[in-house]
């Protein structure tokens, strides 16, 4: 992918021919589309419902696809961009056809792949269950579903953890009739199966599987014992997970190799003299890098101890975390390096920072993220804090924030007094950290940093804003004279940076956004390229 985006986009945008109107257009739809898939994440926020901010996103969706599918397709694979978005974007592509444009077809079925292989496995199910209920089933889709299953190397353990989601969307791609054949023929073995039988098989499943999966010892036999399970059928399971499945029906032990949540249905309605908390003891080897922060508070309420390990959490997780069990030397330790590694990578060091924090109550956030925008501001406050040989960091109410500390958020938002604080201690830059929403009173931020202007500070103010506002299609800004910047954690801040670049000079923005996406494909769990034969069924419409 990284090839045909340098030798062929970079043709592109050296000439990139905008009309009047994509000129004018570009800017605020990219604008708004950059603020919405850096925080926008499908729940509702303080100020916003879930409906709300579902419609504000569609929205920014459909403006920048309609004005250049090529660039909307890029800015997908941006760094930075929400799972939630990528969803929304591979189905906006899927379910339409493409006509024209300057980049080859081959770009946007590599971006496809991509978006979709770096989805998780539980949200690119759900995808393929949008697509299902948005009935969107051309050519295409049925492959990109097809392949993505079918050439998994967690297959067997996805079987058992997501039967019935890999049922729906097989059965989506199949069609009803095909499945219930497929399962009919997959129970013969493949010594019994006629000729056409077995034409079946290789036309719905064997060629479906990716070369490079392919060549593995027994891959087919294994991929049609899943499918099978998957359907439905559970006689004379051979792979570990199958069978352990079945035969812990009746040996709870057995279960220790099935994944937690799927023990525990096995446990309610075969063992209903177990606990939990012999479900969580029997398989916390099997839990996921996610799980195993995600249960602590009811592994420690149940007396099981599950490890895990800080260094593999982005620092956004840890600060939530945190808020919930505590902050402990081992989640600081972790915090100082991520931050300062992300430092080292950003193109920019200072002298002198300033950092406003804003710690209001909407800053906790709704109550299905709960305290995720204050969670991503103690995290940029790190990463910006460790760009600088010295920086200084308050609160709203005028406290200082040391790094590495958690902020309680309460009260109202009132900004205005923080920023003259720190413009007294005379920084180089000033970063105001804030979901853009101010109360006490409104406006006052705006007009204190229209006087400090007058009296001759020209000290540059920043706002970075990890919240979507679906009122504003954008995030919200505190001033006119400051852009608002989304981020939805620190290795992000490039999308900001961005969409500041865009909204002052549309083609050198769009050159970047290309160069971005370039480096970025260099980060794919498999590398793609124009050669790769996972490429060839997407290219078709």
């Amino acid at each position: 992918m990284q090839e045909l985006i340098t030798t062929q986009v970079a043709d592109r945008k050296q000439a990139f021919g905008l009309t009047e109107t994509q000129r004018e257009l570009l800017p605020l739809a990219f604008g708004s589309f950059l603020d919405s898939v850096a925080t926008a994440t499908g729940r509702g926020t303080f100020y916003n419902s879930r409906e709300e901010q579902a419609a504000a996103v569609e929205a920014a969706h459909r403006d920048l696809f309609d004005i250049d599918r090529d660039v909307y397709t890029a800015a997908l694979m941006l760094p930075g961009v929400t799972d939630f978005s990528r969803q929304i974007g591979v189905r906006r592509l899927l379910q339409s056809t493409r006509d024209g444009g300057i980049l080859p077809a081959e770009f946007e079925a590599a971006a496809i792949t991509h978006l979709v292989r770096g989805l998780p496995t539980q949200r690119m199910l759900k995808l393929f269950g949008m697509l299902r209920r948005e009935r969107v089933n051309n050519a295409r889709t049925r492959r990109l579903i097809l392949s993505e299953i079918l050439s998994a190397d967690g297959l067997e353990f996805w079987a058992v953890k997501y039967r019935e989601k890999l049922r729906v969307a097989l059965t989506h791609a199949w069609g009803r009739r095909t499945t219930s054949i497929l399962r009919s023929v997959l129970a013969k073995s493949a010594e019994d199966r006629t000729e056409q039988e077995s034409q079946i098989v290789r036309q719905n499943v064997t060629r479906f599987v990716r070369d490079d999966v392919v060549e593995r010892p027994n891959v087919i036999d294994k991929t049609a014992q899943c499918v099978r399970f998957v359907l439905g059928d559970e006689t004379s399971m051979t792979l570990g997970r199958l069978a352990a499945y079945c035969e812990a029906k009746s040996d709870f032990d057995r279960g220790a190799v099935l994944p937690p949540e799927t023990m525990e249905g096995l446990r309610s309605r075969y063992h209903n003299d177990r606990t939990s908390a012999e479900v969580l003891e029997l398989t916390k080897s099997q839990l996921t890098t996610g799980q195993k922060i995600a249960v602590q508070r009811k592994a420690e309420q149940s007396g099981v101890e599950v490890e895990f390990d800080p260094a593999k959490y982005d620092a956004v997780r840890l600060y939530v975390y945190a808020f919930e069990m505590g902050m402990t030397d081992e989640i600081r330790k972790a915090l100082r390096e991520k931050a300062e590694a992300a430092a080292a990578r950003l193109p920019v060091q200072f002298g002198r920072v300033g950092v406003l924090i804003d710690a209001s109550q909407s800053m906790v956030g709704h109550d299905t993220q709960a305290r995720r925008p204050i969670a991503t501001a103690l995290a940029l406050r790190d990463l910006l804090a460790a760009t600088a040989d010295d920086a200084v960091a308050i609160t709203s109410d005028g406290r200082s924030s040391e790094s590495y500390e958690l902020v309680e958020p309460s009260g109202d938002t009132s900004l205005a007094a923080g920023l003259v604080q720190l413009l007294k201690s005379e920084p180089d830059v000033v970063f105001v950290l804030s979901d853009g929403y101010e109360n006490a009173p409104a406006g006052r931020f705006g007009e204190t940093v229209a006087a400090v202007r007058r009296i001759g500070i020209q000290t540059p103010i920043h706002q970075f804003t990890p919240v979507f506002a679906a009122e504003s299609q954008g995030v919200r800004t505190l001033s006119d004279s400051v852009v608002a910047m989304p981020v939805s954690k620190p290795e992000a801040i490039g999308i900001g940076l961005l969409k500041a670049l865009i909204e002052s000079d549309v083609e050198r923005g769009i050159a970047a956004l290309f160069r971005v996406v370039s480096l970025e494909s260099r980060d794919l769990r498999r590398p793609l390229t124009t050669q790769d034969s996972s490429l060839k069924p997407y290219g078709a419409t």
